[in-house]
């Protein structure tokens, strides 16, 4: 059968399939879901099946995204992968310093690394890593840690606005690197190389 989630709670993993034809509605679990790596939202088009569990309950199984996959991918993270590609075709092709790679691979690890053990607090009842944290480290570079992050572990992917402002710090960051890409941003890339390396030695 095919239909759309007309409800959707990401955090309790749960939510209810409308088919295309018909009232009824059938209640799935993200267990039933065969392209896990794509997290369900609301509206989403499924193919499923309809079952009955031990409870004699008819619920739908073998559900199948049918629209929000990009070659088994999120979008997102498709998205995290070429901008990574991206930046380091810049080297090759510009000279952009490699530094700046660097700098985005250890930042998002570090970033990812923080919404990891956010989610872990928050479970616990501990100490939260505030909102004001997270989106610095994802301006400053760390935002494909903070994408992935919310795609595999779940964590702050359907709060808003969070979701809203990391996208802000998302363009803003991007659009500091394309600057970093003109002659005006190359000379300011070989000053803080330069104020770097006399700090070094």
């Amino acid at each position: 059968m095919n239909g759309k989630i007309i409800e959707w709670n990401d955090q309790k993993g749960y939510g209810f399939i409308a088919p295309n034809f018909g009232n009824e509605r059938f209640f799935f679990h993200i267990k039933s879901l065969k392209n896990r790596n794509v997290r369900p939202k609301l509206n989403d088009v499924v193919s499923f099946e309809v079952t009955q569990d031990k409870q004699k309950r008819i619920n739908a199984s073998n559900v199948v995204l049918t629209d929000a996959k990009l070659n088994g991918l999120p979008l997102s993270i498709m998205f995290c992968c070429s901008y990574l590609v991206f930046v380091a075709g810049s080297i090759f092709v510009l000279g952009t310093s490699v530094l700046l790679l660097t700098v985005y691979v250890l930042l998002s690890i570090f970033t990812f690394a923080i919404y990891a053990w956010d989610k872990s607090a928050a479970k616990k009842g501990e100490w939260r890593t505030s909102e004001n944290t997270l989106h610095f480290f994802a301006l400053i570079g760390g935002w494909p840690g903070a994408l992935i992050a919310q795609n595999q572990l779940r964590h702050k992917s359907q709060k808003q606005p969070f979701k809203a402002i990391l996208w802000m710090t998302i363009v803003l960051n991007c659009s500091a690197f394309i600057w970093l890409l003109t002659p005006e941003g190359a000379v300011y890339i070989k000053i803080l190389l330069n104020e770097v390396m006399s700090i070094v030695h």
